[in-house]
This record gives structure tokens, sequence and C-alpha cells, in this order.
């Protein structure tokens, strides 16, 4: 009952945002300053003007702030100002005038605490714009989307934020905490805007898709039916898929023994922490899960590292000189490739990168070191890496997070190869040098991604470092996450990953026919699609008669950002008086973002 009910109000929230015509909708609170403004098409007007005043005041409108016009019912504004209300009309232009004005419309751009104290702030040391990507950054630890200025864009809302002192006898990754340690919970992981204009990331574990006011429209279910105990230990990484599947990281932190099973070694015990669920003994055993789920919830693949590491919790691991038992398989990042066929997965605490071939289960291939349990098929210099990003061209992008606590090591971003000539090297390799707190920092997450303009956006994790390189290696912008916390006293709070997007919304279309009514002798009209996201998209159009007779259905060609396109259509079909013709238009990028509107016959 809860997928259904989860799916319908997935499906009502979409409806209801596709279907508004106007928006900011009269009295909304948004938590962000880039703004998608949707308005009633005005019959006989081919552009549109819109105004926006501050405060209440009728006569505000006589020095709007912004003063926008726009051919299509819909127009982005970006850099207005948190904590401010605004006011806003539209009219449609005719002969270069002002029809009707429509509005005024009131909304408010609310303020975040964490920005308004700078609890968090992110500072930009250089800012390229001719050579960098320009566009967003989302910073999972500021919970917050930033412009390449550093200045904030959007934030996550509805999420109880706890601002906990730390006790001084706290230990947190072998730090010895003070009175002035201070973390905020909960921790979001791996905040990303997709494709369809949604927002997914961890929050602890709470693994959920939001609209960008922060309305859940997809929770992982966490109930157990893959690690067999519990819930399913969500951690790291979370993805939406283009199929609109779900996958997320989990842990399996007991594992359920066979009758037969007995101890192999005499005076050794394999497992030290036992205990029955359910009429069925456990043991205590950290293996590394991926799961996919479709969008009722309903896991349709999974994945457990324990056969594949032939778990042995008696066979040691070194690390910071101590040998520790048992041998974590603890995976903290994925990527899938295009044609979905393979899963690339991290296992940090081996140091390696393994394929996973979905069809099979099987690992085809791997990339890291030799020392632990028979090495990776491809010797790559990796220690306790981050990420595990399959590029378009299919070679591996990684962090490497070169982590030895106290001792004079150096992080890279680093780019391994798939293609035969390349030998399954690392072929691209940036040392993240970029001051001395880098080299003996206890380093901890990290990503890279590759742009559409070709360079990298590397995130160094826990050093709070976020910068944009291209593939020359010259650094084209560089930030640093600071603030009043961090800066006077430890604050843990856990700069994980950073991901870019060009806009609020990458996935945005309007339309409209050129007329509302068509002859039954000449029922020829025309659509226009205005592709108003900072994508490219296609469109899939189906054109139905009021008994579902379908007159037309086909795709557009591709669409690029900011452009229209118009399409001739003349049905086949006999059509008679009175007849209600439907239009509906569908993004190829997001299935569940459509349109539609009605033609009468005459």
């Amino acid at each position: 009952m809860l997928k259904h009910k989860l799916t319908s109000l997935l499906i009502l929230l979409s409806a209801i945002n596709c279907l508004a015509r106007v928006f900011p909708a009269p009295g909304a609170k948004l938590n962000y300053n880039q703004v998608m403004f949707e308005y009633e098409k005005v019959k006989g007007a081919h552009i549109y003007i819109i105004q926006i005043a501050e405060g209440s005041s009728p006569s505000a409108f006589y020095l709007p702030i912004v003063e926008q016009k726009d051919s299509a019912t819909a127009t982005m504004v970006s850099n207005l100002q948190f904590g401010k209300k605004y006011q806003w009309r539209y009219a449609g232009l005719t002969n270069g005038q002002p029809t009707e004005w429509h509005g005024p419309y009131y909304f408010e751009i609310v303020k975040d605490s964490m920005f308004e104290k700078k609890i968090l702030d992110l500072k930009v040391t250089q800012n390229d714009p001719a050579e960098n990507a320009g566009g967003l950054i989302l910073i999972d630890a500021m919970h917050s989307i930033i412009d390449r200025s550093g200045k904030p864009v959007w934030y996550l809302p509805h999420i109880n934020w706890r601002f906990n002192l730390l006790p001084p006898t706290k230990t947190v990754n072998g730090i010895q905490l003070t009175a002035k340690s201070m973390a905020f919970a909960p921790v979001i992981f791996d905040l990303r805007l997709t494709p369809a204009g949604t927002i997914t990331c961890l929050a602890d574990s709470d693994v959920a898709e939001r609209d960008l006011n922060g309305q859940v429209l997809w929770r992982a279910p966490n109930d157990g039916k893959v690690s067999g105990i519990g819930g399913e230990g969500y951690n790291h990484d979370f993805k939406r898929l283009p199929n609109g599947h779900y996958m997320v990281l989990g842990n399996e932190l007991w594992h359920k023994l066979s009758p037969q099973y007995s101890d192999t070694i005499p005076g050794k015990k394999r497992y030290g922490d036992r205990q029955f669920f359910n009429g069925h003994e456990y043991a205590k055993d950290e293996t590394g899960t991926v799961i996919e789920y479709d969008r009722q919830g309903n896991v349709v693949w999974s994945w457990n590292s324990y056969n594949y590491l032939e778990y042995d919790p008696l066979r040691p691991r070194v690390r910071n000189q101590h040998i520790e038992y048992p041998l974590k398989a603890h995976i903290n990042a994925f990527s899938i490739d295009k044609k979905n066929e393979f899963v690339y997965l991290g296992f940090r605490d081996i140091s390696r990168i393994v394929k996973v071939e979905k069809s099979t289960g099987k690992v085809v291939d791997s990339w890291g070191l030799r020392i632990y349990l028979g090495g990776a098929n491809h010797p790559v210099e990796l220690h306790q890496q981050h990420d595990a990003n399959i590029l378009d061209n299919g070679n591996i992008a990684v962090f490497n997070s070169n982590d030895y606590p106290g001792s004079d090591s150096i992080p890279s971003a680093v780019i391994i190869s798939q293609q035969p000539d390349d030998s399954n090297k690392i072929i691209w390799q940036f040392d993240c040098q970029l001051d001395s707190t880098e080299r003996r920092a206890n380093r901890n997450g990290g990503n890279v991604d590759q742009l559409k303009n070709g360079n990298l956006l590397v995130c160094t994790g826990t050093s709070d470092r976020i910068f944009e390189i291209t593939m020359d290696k010259k650094i084209v912008w560089q930030s640093e996450i600071s603030g009043v916390i961090k800066d006077s006293i430890t604050c843990l709070h856990r700069l994980y990953r950073a991901h870019y997007v060009s806009s609020l919304y990458p996935c945005y279309f309007v339309f409209e026919t050129d007329r509302d009514t068509i002859s039954k002798n000449s029922p020829v009209f025309n659509i226009r699609i205005f592709n108003k996201g900072s994508e490219s998209d296609l469109y899939n159009v189906n054109i139905t008669s009021a008994s579902g007779v379908l007159i037309k259905q086909f795709t557009t060609d591709r669409v690029p950002k900011y452009c229209s396109r118009t399409c001739n259509i003349t049905p086949s079909e006999n059509l008679n008086k009175g007849d209600k013709i439907e239009v509906l238009i569908r993004s190829q990028t997001n299935p569940d973002f459509e349109r539609r509107n009605w033609l009468t016959v005459q």
C-alpha cells in the first residue's frame, strides 16, 4: 500500500507542477532565488513582458527591479535575494505595447539560517568565467547549491538541523575532539540535481528524491529485503538512473550462517559476535550491497560483495601499522555505464575498483593494489580512493585519497583508461597539492566529475576544497569551505562530494498551438515547443481525439537549450464538428514532465 501511495504522490506532484499556469503561485515561499516564472497564454500575443518589484506597493512597478521579455509563457530570472518579499505581474505585448496586466502576485524568498549566520560559507579564490563551465555547484556539506561567485542559489528545506556540541572525550576518525567541537546533523551525502530537475541525496540513512521545494517524491523503503535483517544500512552514494529507477549503496552487517557452519581453524573464532534472529544464527560481518529499486520501491537488482571477496575475516589487513580483523568489504562509490550493463564499484578499504556485469552478477574486471585478496586484475596505484565515475568514453575518474594519516602523502585526481591501447593504466593525474595542509590531512570523501566543456570538477572531500581544472592541468575555478563556525572551532561538517549543474532547470519546457480551434475541412495547425531548460532535450508528441483515437505520434529532433521547435500537424483522420483534440507532450529526459492542450473542431 505504501508503494502505491508513493507512486500516486509522485504522479500527483508532477501533474500539479506541470499544469500550474502561474508560478510562483500567490503567497509562495521559495527556498531558491533562480526562479522559472510561468504565466497564462494571452490571446494574440507573441511576446510577453514580466515585471518584478520589491514589497507590496502598487507604485513599486514604476521602478521594477526586473523587466524581462520572452516569446514563451515561461522565463527564468536569476539573482533574486534571500529574505526579500516580491510582487510580479505579466502582460502580452501587441504592437510593442502591453495589453492588460495580470497580477500582481506576491511571493517571498526565505532565508536559511546556515547562510544568514554564515555557519558555513564558500570562499571563491579563483574564477575564470571565460574558461570554466559556469553553471552551479552542489555542495553536500552546505546542503545547498552555489553559483560560481560563492553565493547561494538553493538550499535543502524541511530538514530539522541539529547543532550538537560534542563532549571533549569523544573521538571521531581517530581525532580527539575538544569542548569547542561541533557537529550538525543530519549529515547530507551526495547531493545531486538530476537531469529531470529533481534533488537526490542521503540524509543520514534516509534516502529520498525531492522537488526543488524539498517535498519528497520518492523514498527508499529501507525494509531489509536485501540485508535480511533490519534496515539496509544506506550510505555514501545514491542516484536516480536514466531509466527512472534508483540505485543506492547499503551495508549487510550480519551474515546468515548455514546449519553446517563451524570454525575452520582450531583455537580461533572466525566470527566473535553471533546472535539468533527469527530462529537463525547470524554472525556480525560487514559486507557491501548495491540495490536497484523501481518507482514502486521493488528491488529489481542487487549485489553483495560477500562472494566476490571470498570473505575470510582471518585474513589480516594492515592499516596504520596495525593488523585488523575482519577485512571490511565496504563500498563507498558506484556508477553505471550508458547501456546499463555494468556497475563500477569503489572499495576504499582494499583500494580497488571492480566492474560488475549486471546480467550475471560477476566481477569481470578490477583495478587497484595487488596486496589484498589476490589483488586486482590491473595494478593501479590507488590508496583508499573515493568515487568510481564512469565517463562518456568509458574511462574511469577517481579521487585517490592516498590517505596515510600523519604521513606526508598527497591526494590526486586520476583517470584510468579502459581503452585497449592504454592497457588499463592511469592516463591522467593531477596531484592536489594546493597548499601544505593537504599533505598531512586525514582525508575522507572526494569525487571527480567531467564537465561538458571537457574540464574536471574535483572535490577533495574533508579537506574542504573544490576546483575546476582543464585537461592541460590549469585551474580555472577554485574554492574552499569557510565560515564563522569552521573558522572559530572544530566543525565536523563532512564535505563528501560536489557536483555541477547548468541551472536549477536542466529540464523545462512549455508549448503552444497557433490556434485554439481548427476547421473540419482544413484541420492544419502548428505546435511550437520552447525548451526553457539549460540542457537540450527531445519531446514525445501524442495527438488524440477525445474518444482516444490516435491521430499522430512522433518524437521531435533534439531541441537545444533555450531554443524552440515548430511542428506542422495535418490530421489525416476524418474529424467531426465539436470534436476535441488533445495534444500531449512529454520530455524524453523526464517522462514524468508532461503538458497538454486541447483544440476544438469547428
